[in-house]
């Protein structure tokens, strides 16, 4: 009898201990995958000011994800002066979901030199025959707008795209970014208008066409530019997309003569900002000022600009110019472990100086298509 209390005694012991080794052990695991970090405080007041300028996984573009790149700005409150020096990854904490994110790499990005100075620019160009009275200025216009890019100490990319219900594939009709601009010169000239002449067109559509990386070949109905011309938007450039065209745009709601060619409009202008946003692109609109109200949301939304298309093009050059050299003054970039497809995280980011502290929140939304596989890898290389 004795003999079999002491064995249950024992075998209460092991049971418990065996318990707890195992508590301890997903506590270790579940610290190990969470980076093992202690989540940080809240910062309730901010003592200097703090604005995200960007955020999405433009900078190492859709097919690298799960890298996810932000653009934030510390100054200073007393004369709004950049806080310079934040160079180390211990100066920001970046907060995914409520668990904060693998270590994170910091670009300082205020002095801005001749070699980081990069852009991939696409035109996205209406040719349909409503834009004939345009076609001849439009394209000239681009023409001058490559030589007053190979003058610059841009190191850019320049091609194109083309459309009007549908997305234009002909010879011709689109151009992989190429940094010769004679190429452009002589593709971009011999664009001519045709069709199409009934009113709104497919410019959405187009656009994504031209954003989406090359596993997105559903998300819209011609698939992927990247994909079709083999070619991969540069990790470290700013990505310009310029919309040109005469009206307003087609919608998922009432795609009009898209069904013509497709099954209808994929994405919405609100949609597409948001791609645009996760993708890093920056969208100028070139329309007639009386579309102003279609079009002022793409373009402001997305850290571009409106432009009438009497305008001269010189102030867009001027506009990208300096918007690649002020995107954000610091970048930063992080490895996601959450590899879910379209899903909105929420990030808090936070940043300690010598002046004071502060913190903001953003959002992002993954990528509507993520290869499994080939984003583990990218996450278990790391940064």
């Amino acid at each position: 009898m004795k003999h079999k209390k002491l064995l249950t005694v024992l075998l209460i012991i092991i049971v418990t201990l065996t318990m707890v080794s195992c508590d301890l052990f997903k506590s270790t695991v579940d610290s190990l995958f969470d980076g093992g970090f202690v989540l940080p405080p809240t910062i309730s007041t901010n003592t200097i000011n703090f604005e995200i300028t960007g955020v999405g996984t433009g900078l190492r573009g859709y097919d690298n994800f799960p890298s996810i790149t932000l653009f934030v700005t510390p100054t200073n409150p007393e004369d709004d002066s950049v806080i310079s020096n934040l160079v180390e990854a211990d100066f920001f904490d970046v907060i995914e979901d409520n668990g904060e994110a693998r270590p994170i790499e910091i670009t300082p990005r205020g002095a801005v030199t001749t070699s980081n100075k990069m852009a991939d620019i696409v035109f996205v160009i209406d040719t349909t025959g409503s834009m004939s009275s345009y076609i001849t200025t439009m394209t000239n216009k681009a023409q001058d707008f490559a030589d007053t890019l190979a003058e610059s100490d841009i190191d850019y990319r320049i091609g194109y795209v083309t459309y009007g219900d549908d997305i234009r594939k002909g010879i011709g009709e689109r151009l992989a970014p190429t940094s010769d601009i004679a190429t452009f010169k002589t593709a971009v000239g011999a664009l001519s208008a045709y069709g199409g002449d009934d009113g709104p067109e497919n410019q959405i559509d187009a656009i994504d066409y031209a954003r989406a990386g090359r596993a997105e070949l559903t998300s819209n109905p011609a698939g992927s530019f990247q994909n079709d011309m083999s070619f991969t938007y540069r990790d470290a450039a700013a990505r310009i997309f310029i919309l040109i065209t005469d009206i307003d745009y087609h919608t998922p709601e009432s795609p009009g003569h898209v069904t013509w060619h497709y099954e209808g409009v994929s994405n919405s202008v609100s949609q597409e900002i948001a791609k645009l946003n996760i993708s890093g692109v920056n969208c100028y609109v070139v329309a007639p000022s009386s579309y102003s109200d279609d079009y002022t949301d793409l373009a402001e939304d997305t850290g571009g600009a409106l432009f009438d298309i009497t305008d001269d093009f010189a102030g867009i050059i001027d506009t990208i110019g300096s918007d690649i050299t002020t995107r954000g003054d610091y970048m930063i970039t992080f490895m996601t472990n959450d590899f879910s497809a379209n899903k909105i995280h929420n990030l808090r980011i936070a940043v300690h100086t010598s002046l004071g502290d502060a913190e903001a929140e953003v959002t992002y939304t993954s990528p509507s298509v993520v290869d499994y596989s080939r984003a583990l890898e990218a996450f278990e290389k790391g940064l």
